[in-house]
């Protein structure tokens, strides 16, 4: 037996294991509990290549952060809106509604 076939096995062994490892890390081989599906939320590039797209385009991670900062917030409207406009300086008071009891008769 030569050295290339020695070479050869110890190849083909490391693939097979790392093959093996990447199914048990997928859960192939776990049967005791379903797994939850990952959904990715990027690709592996898009972390390689967010410094050159600063250097290209510096407003992107103001723009980034701007659409973040919009998926958080909260909107009100009509009657569910706070009486006081801090920004703008302006207060709405409602009268509150009075009833009339009715009269004895």
């Amino acid at each position: 037996m030569g050295w290339p076939v020695v070479v050869a096995i110890v190849v083909g062994v490391a693939l097979l294991l790392l093959g093996l490892d990447r199914a048990v890390a997928r859960g192939w081989f776990d049967r005791r509990r379903p797994r939850p599906v990952r959904v990715p939320s990027g690709s592996a590039a898009s972390g390689m290549f967010d410094g050159i797209l600063d250097v290209f385009q510096p407003g992107h991670a103001n723009l980034v952060a701007e659409q973040e900062r919009q998926k958080l917030d909260i909107r009100q409207s009509g009657d569910d809106a706070p009486p006081f406009d801090l920004d703008s300086g302006v207060v709405r008071l409602d009268r509150p509604t009075r009833t009339v009891p009715p009269p004895d008769a």
